[in-house]
């Protein structure tokens, strides 16, 4: 049994990268990538900005091209004017 708020160190400190083989520890590695959590937060709010930006250009784009529209006929009628 280890030592009480040791966290598991003296069972990991008998391990042996060498002795358990590079898969072995390849496979440990994503194991651990796979459970950690710590960044799924600042993932979630990196994708949220992503799309809120892709949203606001489409928009603008959008707006632009109806505004122009909208100023070309505009231009249209004062110079007819003139």
């Amino acid at each position: 049994m280890g030592e009480p708020g040791g966290g598991g160190a003296g069972r990991r400190a008998g391990r042996s990268r060498a002795a358990s083989g590079p898969t072995d520890w390849i496979r440990a590695e994503v194991s651990r990538f796979v459970r950690d959590v710590r960044g799924s937060t600042a993932t979630e709010y990196a994708l949220l900005g992503g799309l809120i930006f892709l949203v606001a250009v489409g928009s603008i784009r959008y707006y632009v091209s109806r505004v122009s529209a909208v100023y070309g006929d505009i231009t249209a009628a004062v110079t007819q004017g003139q």
